[in-house]
């Protein structure tokens, strides 16, 4: 999308017109989505996570002033939803739940490689708290410090969560190449 189209696009979406926002949503739902599934332990919790997101992203929008891509607004805005969707679970102190079983909807087959939907699913069983911390870290590369300010919690609690997300995705990886 050009810029001028793009800029138009936003203020349509500003003034509340409904099918300027069907075609943002239409335009960015699937990456967006993706996004949503890295923190998400399946996929309706994604979608939720999404929708979550555009009610923040067509809220706020007035926000955006254009210094920066849009896409990386939407991906914080994004990022931000997720996050507090999990918040609301308190996952952290759900983290100890792992007890290094995988789960009966996670299945390995011979011919699997270790590709992005294997590494997906794995991510997907960690607990919440882990998984967060790890999205955080590792693909967005959020500092120690900024995922601590982010979450609210101590850094020393991001470090042991993240070391033990470390850990029991090497669990995982480890089964994977056994059964394979």
């Amino acid at each position: 999308m050009t810029e001028p189209n793009q800029r138009e696009l936003l203020k349509k979406c500003r003034r509340g017109n409904a099918g300027a926002q069907h075609t943002l949503y239409k335009l960015h739902k699937d990456r967006l989505f993706s996004l949503c599934l890295r923190y998400a332990k399946d996929h309706p919790e994604a979608q939720d996570m999404l929708q979550d997101a555009f009610i923040a992203i067509f809220r706020d929008l007035h926000q955006y002033n254009g210094s920066g891509s849009l896409e990386g607004w939407l991906h914080r805005v994004t990022v931000r939803a997720a996050l507090q969707h999990l918040r609301k679970k308190n996952p952290l102190r759900q983290a100890e739940e792992f007890d290094m079983q995988i789960s009966d909807s996670f299945t390995f087959s011979p011919d699997t490689d270790l590709n992005s939907e294997a590494i997906l699913k794995m991510v997907q069983q960690l607990p919440d708290g882990y998984r967060m911390v790890f999205n955080l870290r590792c693909v967005e590369e959020f500092s120690y410090p900024e995922i601590a300010a982010a979450l609210g919690i101590a850094e020393s609690t991001v470090r042991s969560q993240y070391a033990r997300a470390c850990k029991q995705l090497r669990f995982l990886v480890e089964k994977l190449l056994i059964c394979a």
